[in-house]
């Protein structure tokens, strides 16, 4: 398992960003289950050490193999796409009774 600060140089809407990715990798079932463990118990204190230090995080990422990376994917977790138009919810019809019954 590693952990991995990935600073993204790229354009969006025409001005030059660099964004800080992180980047958690694990192998699978290749690592044993105990350093495993601890790679993931301790991600959390080394995020906020990473903010304590002024590193602003953009986006993040537990991938298990390299090839999972792109670098559209990279961009789209720094800029998800927007959606123009969200559908409303639609409440759905209350289950009618039926007719009453008479029961003897």
């Amino acid at each position: 398992p590693r952990y991995y600060l990935f600073n993204f140089n790229h354009t969006h809407e025409g001005v030059q960003m660099f964004s800080t990715i992180f980047i958690y990798s694990c192998p699978g079932y290749n690592v044993p289950v105990k350093q495993r463990m601890m790679y993931s118990s301790t991600k959390a204190a080394f995020l906020a050490g990473i903010l304590e230090l002024g590193i602003e995080i953009a986006a993040k990422r537990e991938i298990s193999d390299g090839e999972e990376v792109k670098e559209n994917d990279v961009y789209d977790m720094v800029h998800p796409a927007k959606h123009v138009s969200r559908q409303n919810f639609v409440k759905p019809k209350a289950p009618s009774k039926g007719g009453r019954r008479l029961i003897r």
